[in-house]
Parts: structure tokens; sequence; C-alpha cells
């Protein structure tokens, strides 16, 4: 006999809170979610991945309306493959997109960090901004280009 999981129990075992099982379920990403007798839902170690597999949808930022139209699909069939590899495709896509801009944040935290630095040691902002651009260090006139950034 399979082992079967309460929401407590479920909820430990994915490291989630029990509400967020409730989310899942009240929004349809939950197909076939069974109970006790006396009401209680009911979860076996296909759940717990089928929640695995929801959970990691969501964090790629992947909208719930769109979970459950890819879970929708994914219920249908073989006959829905390609929908399903257009959606996971697009989501790649809107992934290397938020990572390429969370570079460029990054690159503009990394200026931020060498102009204060620099303002520290001087006492002045007005050292950083006002040094000529040949005599930045060459990642700094990378980012200050990149990020298009002149006085600030």
């Amino acid at each position: 006999m399979e082992k079967m999981y309460t929401i407590g129990d479920a909820a430990a075992e994915l490291g989630m809170p029990a509400s967020t099982i409730r989310f899942y379920e009240k929004n349809g990403l939950i197909p076939n979610q069974r109970r006790s007798s006396d009401g209680r839902r009911l979860f076996d170690e296909d759940d717990l991945e089928w929640m695995r597999f929801v959970e990691r949808l969501k964090v790629s930022g992947m909208p719930i309306k769109e979970i459950r139209e890819y879970i929708r699909l994914y219920i249908e069939g073989d006959s829905t493959i390609e929908e399903r590899r257009r959606i996971v495709y697009e989501r790649q896509a809107a992934i290397d997109a938020q990572i390429e801009e969370l570079k460029l944040a990054r690159d503009f935290i990394h200026y931020k960090c060498w102009f204060y630095d620099v303002a520290r040691e001087s006492g002045t902002c007005d050292t950083p901004r006002n040094m000529p651009f040949d005599e930045l260090p060459d990642d700094i006139k990378r980012i200050k280009s990149k990020c298009r950034i002149n006085r600030y």
C-alpha cells in the first residue's frame, strides 16, 4: 500500500506551508485531489512530485493562469506537446531576459559600490562624479557605458 500524506505531512515533506497547498488546490493546480472519508486531503508521492513541479513553474515566474493552462494541456496528453513546448520556451526566454536585467542591475550596484568607496576615500562624491572617463577602471567604464550613466 502506498504511503499517504495529510496536508500537514505533505507541507512538511515539501517545505512549504499548508496554505500554499490549499491555494494550489483552490486554483486547480492539483488534479484529482483525493480526500479521506472524513474530508481530509490526502496526497501520495506522485502528488508531492506534482506539487514540486507546480512550484518550479511558479518560481519560474509563470503566472497561475498560465500554469493552469499548462496543466490542462498536460492532462490532455500528447496531442498538446507543441503547445506545452511553446509555453516552456516562452518561459525560458522570459527568464533569460530577467537574468540579463539582473546582470545589468548587479553591474549598476557594483558601479555604485565603487563610486561610494572612492567618495569615502576622498571625502566627497565630487571625486568619482568628476573623474575623467579615461581615468576610470575598465569595468567601471564598461558599466557606465552600458547603463548610460554620466553623472550619477
